[in-house]
């Protein structure tokens, strides 16, 4: 999955869907989240609240000196995702991200939900915020809900935490149509942060293979930590009702490099109810060096061949719903606050 597939958006004009739903919260019995956000200002940094607007593709030039709050609409759904350029710390906690529709390749940069492309090092907070295709049914292609495009120079880290996507749509079989819930195509140096995450797609699901930081840069993430995250794949027009990548952790289709990753109650509910084959990457034929493990009998795939991804992947959803349940992240958010 190289840099190149953030065009892969094919179709023509956008067209914009206002949302009909408002995201409630109701986690009052939620257990706390694993990190608190990270300071804002200091004695050296200053920390600003910046509302964001809700119309269009918002591109959020930051500057260096200082820490940012953000704010989407506390009473309407974002329409268009933002850029996120510059800042140290960025602390975004609540809110809906509606995607536009159509996305194609001249509109590419701006159909993500969050695009993270920071200049500068710091860390980038992300909790609470719910992105979605108001499409229905998806008939047009979507962008990412979330990349990360940040220089080996200014490494970021990114912690996601409470998030619902849903409705990430794409896969057409010509062009470059391929979107992804989550995709950190280059976090050179980051340390990447996951508790709590919820998607639906009919194309990509988590791409955190090292991409841009390893051909680029030559290096990756120091470290990736995923807990308490489940993928449902949904069928596909293009491609029917087939398995799809949920997860992809090494570089290219060839390699099995990657950096250390972590897992913890992770779940891909796939269109055969296994992860049989073509669901996570590595795949159970593919590469040779790094092969993974399904056992039907578990329902659980495992890396033995690949020493530095810890913890398995099992197949279905989790025992009690969705980790980011419909209602919880979205408007009106309340963090059930942290263990640390």
């Amino acid at each position: 999955m190289l840099r190149k597939f953030k065009e892969r958006c094919r179709f023509a004009a956008p067209v914009v869907i206002f949302s009909a739903m408002v995201a409630t919260t109701s986690n009052a019995t939620a257990q706390p989240l694993s990190w608190p956000p990270p300071p804002c200002g200091d004695a050296n940094y200053g920390c600003v609240d910046l509302d964001v607007g809700a119309m269009g593709h918002q591109q959020l030039s930051l500057s260096p000196s200082n820490d940012y709050r953000l704010h989407l609409p506390s009473d309407r759904a974002q329409i268009g995702g933002i850029t996120i350029s510059g800042g140290r710390n960025v602390i975004l906690v609540g809110g809906e991200i509606d995607l536009i529709a159509p996305c194609n390749a001249f509109l590419a940069s701006s159909c993500h939900g969050i695009d993270i492309s920071k200049p500068t090092s710091g860390s980038v907070f992300i909790e609470g915020v719910w992105i979605r295709n108001p499409q229905d049914p998806f008939l047009f292609s979507t962008g990412d809900g979330i990349i990360v495009d940040d220089l080996a120079s200014a490494p970021n880290d990114i912690t996601l935490q409470n998030i619902r996507v849903d409705g990430i749509s794409g896969c057409a079989p010509v062009g470059f149509d391929y979107a992804d819930v989550y995709q950190p195509f280059a976090a050179p140096g980051a340390v990447q942060r996951i508790d709590r995450l919820t998607a639906t797609t009919n194309c990509g699901g988590l791409a955190v293979d090292p991409d841009l930081a390893y051909s680029r840069d030559n290096t990756s993430s120091l470290n990736i930590i995923i807990k308490n995250t489940n993928i449902n794949v949904l069928p596909n027009k293009y491609l029917g009702n087939t398995n799809r990548y949920a997860y992809w952790f090494t570089y290219g289709s060839r390699s099995c490099y990657s950096g250390p990753v972590s897992l913890t109650n992770v779940y891909a509910q796939e269109p055969d109810g296994t992860l049989a084959v073509n669901s996570v990457w590595p795949d159970t034929d593919q590469p040779a060096a790094c092969v993974s493990v399904w056992n039907f009998a578990t329902g659980q795939l495992t890396f033995p061949n690949s020493p530095q991804i810890s913890g398995y992947i099992t197949a279905g959803l989790p025992s009690g719903g969705d980790f980011v349940p419909a209602g919880v992240a979205g408007i009106g958010y309340v963090s059930p606050g942290y263990q640390q």
